[in-house]
């Protein structure tokens, strides 16, 4: 669980340059959003606020609906440039440097309300969502945006889909860049979702202008809820067509959408092409594969299904009767297979970047390209309100189960699996209008499914079923009676489970990690008994970790409309474990410690340990946010521009007349005392909260100084003894008494550490699993083999099973072995000798030279080799003996 060490550091406040690039020129006043209220007759609407991005160190934020680019790290750089010259210390390089300016405006051809900005996975396009329409803008190098230039730089962009994303159509909802699509600096895939449940797939190529007018796949999901035949027609209605009324417009209008898995090889396979949508009531559609016409498949990919299809295929042909359904949705998927497996994998395009390790395939024809939708999911609340109102969708695939998909295999994958980021299972959190997180586990998992053929006395798939979803917890992460919010979700970078949910004037940080961690070892645990028990206090105890990480105050809000971008997550070396989010007025960042951090800081309190307490220590406060000056004393006064705004240039020359009364008067005088009466609110609202933080400071300060006065009153204590007399006199004890009072605290702490770490070994050594039946076994073989080496206990005992008298039997003949050897090597005749096997002349044939030095040879490499063996079984003995 992150811990938060600082707030808003000094170089994103103001007037640094960091706060200049997240913050607008001229701040809003309250006057002008209530003149806009006034004037618009229709309400904002609402959706996700992503108006922050980033690519690398490099942030793209949505400020006056422009979009600036910058460099974070650079930003820190320049404000310390900047404080380095105030002091007079600054070199000539540095000052150059400290010129550059913040940020550069990148220039697109984009007239609505920005509301998302995305990047693509390889950083060279980014998405412009605004309520209708959606551009894609080619991103330069950051070498060439971050020159010294400071004109704003036009982006060739281009707008997607004309007649399909526009004005008259339904609002988009989502955009996201396809995990396994194929992005280079040329190509690209995104698939957009609409509130009118239409999914369409884009593969977008720089040097095919059509691939932004026609989606290469379009989908309406309210067509395929209640499709029958993957024959049919589950295109969306075209522009300009009547849609005419459906009864799924209330209860399918999408609130969001995401993809399960990023493509990584520690997911389940089928998670990266598995699109999940959320509606705005609370049912939740998935739609497995969905893929485009060339993908990149993981190196895992491939044999994962093979490992999961087949086995299961046997299985269910065994019993074809009673399966019959399972049956044929499972040779659906190894016909899908088979043709993945038959085909080449096709060469990587010029400039694209792909996943390690992957594979470019063609998307499989045969059962359809159009997956069947499955769901609705549901799960429930207690509540008697159906109506959810949703907002975002945040789902954790499943991890890929190693052991399975190499059960049999000789090698082993090298995929490496942390034990705290791996669960058997797909975690789907939900965030609702009104603020609440609802965390729900899918344990079944989501295959690829599709709709039959329209063929007579064929399968018929039934429809879309209801599937149940594990409610582990809800948590609300805003007061009750705050207004409403639209809270979206920003993964954490360090945990796998853990993620921040950004509302209009918090961040909250919530963690799984532990839990998850319990509930995998209860998931896969051998020892079924108790395991319902064990799996309901699970459940019923602390599940997750809630910490507030950011709060805006009341001051700081200039407007009705405002709401937190969603949060971005850093960790660099430059910037450390850092959180950013903004509003037009300020940017706001907490700066958290990181697993390396909390061990250092461990690490470094037994290094002081040693140390005496000092007063400042005793007397630190707790951390808060720095105070930010309200945005409301940047912004313009109102009455400049009053006359401009407010008046009609037909009754502007009767300002410099005589004041008459008038109801135009009246009306003149009502808006101005509107306009004054809510820019004054405003910096009445900022003067008090001002005087409040000083009447608290001084307050702090007053503690602080008792604080320090009795730590000192403490230490007058320790430092001073009582005379003969009865009175105290200070500083005559010898360090003596304190020099023993710190070694009697010192011994007790290292007691204390010895017990530690004694429980700590006897725990982990009574803990873990069961023991596998191969664990067993080779246990039971080291015993009997243990057992063999001993002597012999008993006469009636069987030889063969005691090796000792075998080893001694082997080591007596590689001694009468090399004694015999020597011996004849040494009354062998030499050559020259009369008599000798090589002579002719000899009077007694015998055994030539030749073919007794091979004998010698080899009776002395099955010496040598005996003599080796015997050495192996001793030490491998050796070990077996220390292990047990």
């Amino acid at each position: 669980m992150p811990k938060v060490n600082s707030y808003a550091p000094a170089w994103l406040c103001r007037p640094s340059p960091g706060a200049s690039f997240l913050t607008s020129k001229s701040s809003q006043s309250p006057a002008e959003d209530i003149n806009k209220t006034s004037k618009s007759s229709k309400p904002s609407s609402n959706g996700p606020n992503r108006t922050i991005a980033r690519r690398g160190n490099e942030v793209f934020a949505v400020v006056d609906n422009e979009i600036r680019w910058s460099n974070l790290a650079r930003l820190k750089d320049q404000w310390q440039q900047q404080t380095k010259q105030k002091k007079g210390s600054a070199e000539v390089g540095n000052a150059t440097d400290a010129k550059l300016p913040s940020y550069r405006v990148l220039a697109v051809p984009v007239y609505g309300l920005i509301k998302q900005i995305i990047p693509s996975p390889n950083g060279a396009f980014l998405a412009i969502i605004t309520e209708h329409t959606v551009h894609i803008s080619v991103l330069p190098d950051s070498s060439h945006l971050s020159s010294s230039d400071s004109t704003p730089l036009r982006l060739k962009t281009y707008q997607l889909g004309p007649t399909t994303h526009v004005i008259p159509e339904a609002p988009v909802v989502s955009a996201l860049w396809h995990p396994l699509g194929l992005h280079s600096n040329l190509s690209g895939c995104i698939v957009t979702i609409t509130a009118d449940a239409a999914v369409r797939v884009w593969e977008l190529d720089r040097n095919n202008h059509w691939s932004f007018d026609q989606p290469t796949l379009a989908i309406d999901l309210k067509k395929l809820v209640d499709g029958t035949s993957s024959d049919q027609d589950f295109a969306p209605s075209g522009f300009g067509k009547n849609k005419g009324f459906s009864a799924d417009l209330i209860d399918m209008e999408v609130a969001s959408a995401c993809f399960a898995g990023s493509g990584e090889e520690k997911e389940d396979a089928w998670a990266p092409m598995t699109l999940w949508v959320a509606m705005r009531p609370g049912d939740l559609y998935a739609l497995c594969p969905l893929l485009p016409s060339k993908w990149q498949a993981p190196s895992t990919t491939i044999p994962s299904l093979s490992s999961a299809i087949v086995p299961k295929l046997a299985a269910l042909e065994q019993n074809p009767e009673e399966f019959d359904e399972e049956l044929t949705a499972c040779r659906q998927q190894y016909d899908w297979l088979s043709e993945i497996d038959d085909q080449e994998p096709l060469g990587l395009p010029a400039g694209a970047e792909t996943l390690q390790g992957a594979e470019i395939f063609t998307r499989p024809a045969n059962p359809s390209a159009i997956p069947r939708l499955q769901g609705p999911f549901r799960f429930d609340t207690g509540d008697e309100l159906d109506d959810l109102d949703l907002c975002d969708l945040l789902v954790i695939a499943a991890r890929l189960n190693v052991d399975d998909l190499m059960m049999g295999e000789e090698e082993e994958l090298a995929v490496d699996i942390s034990e705290q980021d791996k669960l058997s299972a797909t975690v789907i959190s939900l965030s609702s209008g009104n603020g609440r997180v609802h965390v729900c586990l899918e344990l079944d998992g989501v295959e690829g499914q599709w709709l039959p053929k329209a063929q007579k006395n064929a399968f018929r798939t039934p429809l879309s079923e209801p599937s149940d979803l594990v409610l582990v917890e809800s948590l609300d992460t805003v007061k009750t009676g705050e207004a409403t919010t639209w809270p979206t979700f920003t993964k954490d970078i360090h945990s796998r489970y853990s993620f921040f949910v950004t509302t209009a004037t918090n961040v909250v940080s919530l963690s799984l990690t532990a839990w998850t961690q319990r509930l995998e070892a209860e998931l896969q645990a051998e020892d079924s008994a108790g395991s319902a028990f064990r799996l309901q206090v699970l459940c019923d105890g602390n599940i997750c970790q809630r910490e507030k990480i950011l709060q805006v105050s009341e001051a700081d809000i200039t407007s009705k409309n405002e709401h937190l971008a969603a949060s971005l997550v850093f960790y660099d070396f430059d910037l450390g474990y850092l959180l950013l989010t903004s509003l037009p007025s300020n940017p706001y960042a907490a700066v958290m410690d990181s697993p390396e951090d909390a061990i250092a800081a461990a690490f470094e309190s037994r290094l002081y340990e040693k140390k005496a307490p000092t007063a400042s220590s005793a007397a630190m406060t707790p951390r808060r946010a720095p105070y930010q000056v309200p945005a409301i004393f940047y912004s313009d006064c109102p009455l400049d521009s009053f006359v401009e705004k407010h008046v009609p240039h037909r009754q502007r020359h009767t300002l410099k007349e005589q004041v008459r009364l008038s109801p135009a008067t009246l009306d003149l005088v009502a808006t101005a005392h509107r306009v004054l009466s809510a820019h004054t609110n405003a910096l009445e609202r900022a003067a008090s909260d001002l005087f409040r933080r000083c009447e608290r400071l001084q307050g702090e300060m007053q503690d602080q100084l008792k604080q320090i006065s009795d730590v000192a009153e403490r230490v007058k204590g320790v430092t001073s003894e009582i005379g003969e007399d009865g009175h105290r006199t200070e500083g005559v004890r010898t360090g003596e008494a304190l020099d023993k009072r710190l070694q009697s605290a010192k011994d007790k702490q290292d007691e204390l550490q010895r017990r530690y770490e004694a429980l700590r070994k006897k725990v982990l050594n009574s803990g873990g699993r069961p023991l596998s039946e191969r664990e067993k076994a080779w246990v039971t073989e080291v015993k009997a083999l243990s057992g063999s080496l001993q002597p012999s206990q008993t006469e009636d005992q069987d030889d063969d099973q005691n090796l000792v008298p075998r080893l001694e039997t082997v080591k007596r003949l590689a001694q009468d072995l090399i004694v015999q050897t020597k011996t004849i090597a040494a009354k062998s005749p030499s050559p020259a000798e009369p008599g000798s096997p090589s002579s002719p002349g000899g009077a007694h044939p015998k055994v030539p030279q030749r073919l007794q030095r091979a004998k010698v040879a080899d009776a002395m490499r099955m010496v040598e080799r005996e003599s080796a063996v015997i050495d192996a079984i001793t030490a491998r003995l050796e070990r077996l003996n220390t292990s047990l």
